[in-house]
């Protein structure tokens, strides 16, 4: 146990867990009688366990501890056996610990299988480059890697976004001939669809066509179908899956899913039905995502009764809905003001074991505001707090909005801090509502508190919060600080518009600064910009206002 413990490295608690768990095991296994007849029984036991799907990891840590302490070592498979039941429950840190510990025991001879759960676990953990490591051990070790081992690299790669190294992996796996199969191809596919490059997947389906070896399959075609009905082309996702049909592909529920919601997104509702119909026809039974996707879309269609009766049919099915369908459903009947059946959905979502997300709680938030319920809002984000839901930045835009709109300042201010506190700030939109309606009550300090602690967070603000900005010092005369604004937009990158030009020269006109005011429309006239009839009309009142000094 010392050499095991000397030579461990890795996760400090897993061989704490050795110590504690080697007794346990002791025990066990004597009440078990597993030594008195040889390593087979402790092998058949490990088998037993693995296959049964409750072994714990405590349990797992004591098989592990003795497997590798008693004489003759058990086989390879054993520990195989172990490590893929720890894999499958997530446990990747524990066995990349147990791996590192084997590598550093006498006589222990990790196979190809053995590498590969390893592989998976590291790219389990985003770290991919150990488990290219790892493939060098399989190469150093005289084995020879199969389709698996480059596949589970392939995917890790993928999964962590670097679609570059993949692309060049997939390259090198099909022209060097290294061991490849039909699922090689579907990640790499898969990739491509992810990074929104949906033409370079459709070229290599087609390349699988001329390719001797293998032919396409399911998870080759449905990426594309289902990216092309993001994407809104919806007649080649729907030629790709009749392609697919006719090359003896048999679709799955993920494929109609896709192609009923692109459908439904574009309005295309006879089309809908007969793929959901097709899809009857071919056995596959509509789930949740099938029923929710065309609920969603006919709330969005303002097609609230036949989304109700959908919701209704698809219950009776015995189909449970889950937050989205019910979410959907509240949004269109608080839009319609229906808020009976709003309060029966809300206390029905319980019924089904569904609680209440943000969104559900930001769909409510809005309605109240929209009927002009400050109070009923302020009501609703204590709850929504008090049932230990986080409030994000669509919930205090809400709010903010309408704090601001019933000229409620100092509770937006106070709200504005908790928000700053918690790090969540506004969007620009609701950012430039917030600074308009301060800029209207002649409440400058406060935008530009506001403001401030954006650019402190470097938060990128656009030309429209610039130019309420410049417009509210305008109004109130103070010419340097809209200036100030002018100049400080310009030293963030961005560019000043017409109206940012037409405030300024106004402003200064309004001050008599007329020397100013068109030294600033010449500027305007240089850097490419067209006057507006705004700018006509300025110019007109200067140029009166001149003619009426020059003849006092």
């Amino acid at each position: 146990m010392a050499m095991v413990t000397a030579r461990a490295s890795g996760n400090p608690y897993i061989f704490r867990l050795f110590g504690n768990f080697t007794t346990q095991f002791r025990s066990y296994a004597s009440r078990s009688s597993i030594f008195q007849n040889s390593v087979a029984h402790l092998e058949k036991l490990i088998q037993t366990r693995c296959k049964s799907r409750n072994l714990t990891v405590e349990e797992a840590l004591g098989y592990f501890n003795s497997m590798i302490q008693i004489r003759p070592i058990p086989s390879i498979w054993a520990f195989n056996q172990l490590f893929g039941s720890l894999s499958n429950m997530n446990q990747y840190s524990t066995v990349v610990s147990m791996y590192r510990v084997m590598m550093g025991c006498d006589h222990f001879r990790p196979d190809v299988g053995t590498m590969n759960i390893v592989i998976k676990c590291f790219c389990c953990l985003k770290k991919v480059k150990f488990g290219f490591s790892v493939l060098g051990t399989i190469f150093k070790g005289g084995h020879r890697h199969d389709a698996s081992t480059l596949n589970t690299l392939l995917d890790g790669l993928c999964k962590e976004g670097s679609f570059a190294a993949a692309s060049e992996l997939f390259q090198e796996i099909v022209e060097k001939e290294h061991p490849y199969s039909d699922f090689t191809f579907a990640i790499i596919i898969n990739g491509f669809c992810k990074a929104r490059e949906t033409w370079k997947a459709l070229e290599l389906l087609k390349q699988m066509f001329n390719n001797q070896r293998i032919k396409p399959t399911l998870h080759c075609f449905s990426p594309i179908i289902d990216s092309f009905c993001k994407e809104g082309r919806i007649d080649e996702a729907l030629s790709l899956f009749l392609d697919m049909i006719d090359c003896g592909v048999v679709p799955n529920i993920i494929c109609y899913n896709a192609l009923i919601f692109g459908l439904s997104k574009s309005g295309r509702w006879e089309e809908a039905r007969r793929v959901l119909a097709d899809m009857l026809d071919f056995g596959v039974s509509p789930d949740t995502i099938t029923c929710t996707t065309l609920i969603d879309s006919l709330c969005k269609e303002n097609k609230t009764q036949e989304a109700i009766s959908l919701f209704e049919l698809m219950t009776r099915k015995g189909i449970e809905p889950n937050v989205w369908t019910f979410n959907s459903l509240i949004f269109t009947l608080c839009k319609h003001g229906r808020w009976k059946e709003v309060t029966d959905f809300i206390e029905n979502m319980t019924n089904y074991g569904v609680s209440p997300d943000i969104v559900t709680y930001n769909i409510l938030l809005d309605a109240q505001c929209k009927q002009g319920r400050t109070t009923g809002a302020l009501h609703l984000v204590e709850a929504i707090i008090n049932k230990g839901a986080l409030p994000d930045g669509m919930t205090y835009s809400f709010l903010l909005n309408r704090l601001c709109h019933s000229g409620r300042f100092e509770e937006a201010e106070r709200l504005f801090g908790d928000m700053a506190s918690q790090k969540i700030f506004p969007d620009n939109i609701t950012l430039n509502v917030i600074l308009n309606a301060l800029s209207d009550e002649g409440m400058m300090e406060k935008s530009q508190k506001l403001v401030d602690a954006m650019i402190e967070q470097n938060k990128e603000l656009n030309i429209i919060t610039y130019n309420i900005l410049i417009k509210g010092y305008c109004l109130q005369g103070k010419m340097d600080k809209a200036k100030d604004v002018f100049d400080q937009m310009a030293k963030k990158g961005v560019l000043p518009d017409t109206i940012s030009y037409n405030t300024l020269v106004n402003g200064y006109a309004r001050i008599n600064k007329f020397g100013i005011a068109l030294k600033l429309y010449n500027d305007m006239i240089q850097k490419g910009l067209a006057p507006n009839h705004v700018t006509h009309n300025t110019l007109k009142k200067i140029r009166a206002y001149r003619r009426k000094a020059s003849i006092q």
